[in-house]
């Protein structure tokens, strides 16, 4: 079953404001090879970030080669740049085991991202493994994301807790994403990567990580970092007895 992300939510201050940030920049239920889509005043400013990350590369990505360096600084742990071209964000990996044999990897790390478009970041758990394909020469293989772990819970928390301290200092006023909340779907989302397929907040705000490994299994805080809801509720004693 498909979720949905509604993006007009008044129960949720976060949410109505992903919402609204994601109408901004994307032109709903219009699709890629549409006049319409890259005309639309968001989407030109997505491609411009796009065009100055291609075409000044090394300046674009300073500021977070910088602030990688600073977390390595701060940690015992591999951190690795996943940034690319195409993304609307800055993104990287703490590594926290990887075991690899003729058959097999399996990655145990914590991704996180920071928004190019909108003030957001999102952190998240990840036990991965890829089943290597010997004939495979370039190793890609069959990948599978086990579970995700959406809170500082357990063996993740340590680091988890240290990447989102570091993320909310070096931006500030920027909100965090539940990576549950990532996930859904956007009704008439379409960015310019993904054809006719619909798409997720993970790829309107953050990247395509997700675009062809399915997750079914979390562990963790629910919606860990989404903050209270605008939704009261009033407790009345029960009608008096005959």
């Amino acid at each position: 079953m498909i979720r949905y992300f509604p993006l007009d939510n008044r129960n949720k201050k976060l949410y109505a404001e992903i919402g609204e940030a994601i109408k901004q920049y994307y032109p709903i239920g219009v699709m890629p090879d549409s006049p319409e889509y890259n005309a639309h005043p968001g989407m030109k400013k997505i491609m411009a970030i796009m065009e100055e990350n291609a075409t000044q590369n090394k300046k674009f990505n300073k500021p977070w080669a910088d602030f990688l360096k600073k977390l390595r600084s701060g940690s015992k742990s591999k951190i690795h740049n996943c940034s690319y071209l195409h993304d609307v964000s800055f993104s990287g990996e703490l590594i926290l085991e990887r075991y690899q044999d003729d058959a097999l990897l399996r990655i145990k790390m914590i991704r996180f991202s920071v928004s190019l478009i909108a003030p957001y970041f999102t952190i998240y758990g990840v036990d991965e493994t890829v089943i290597k394909e010997k004939a495979d020469e370039l190793a890609y293989g069959y990948r599978a994301i086990n579970v995700i772990t959406e809170s500082p819970y357990m063996e993740f928390g340590t680091d988890f807790n240290y990447l989102q301290r570091e993320i909310e200092a070096q931006f500030v006023d920027y909100s965090f994403v539940p990576i549950r909340t990532s996930l859904l779907y956007v009704k008439g989302l379409h960015t310019p990567y993904l054809g006719p397929d619909e798409c997720k907040v993970h790829n309107a705000l953050f990247n395509g990580y997700f675009d062809f490994a399915p997750v079914i299994f979390f562990r963790g805080e629910m919606y860990y970092g989404s903050g209270p809801s605008n939704i009261t509720v009033e407790l009345f004693p029960p009608p008096p007895t005959a």
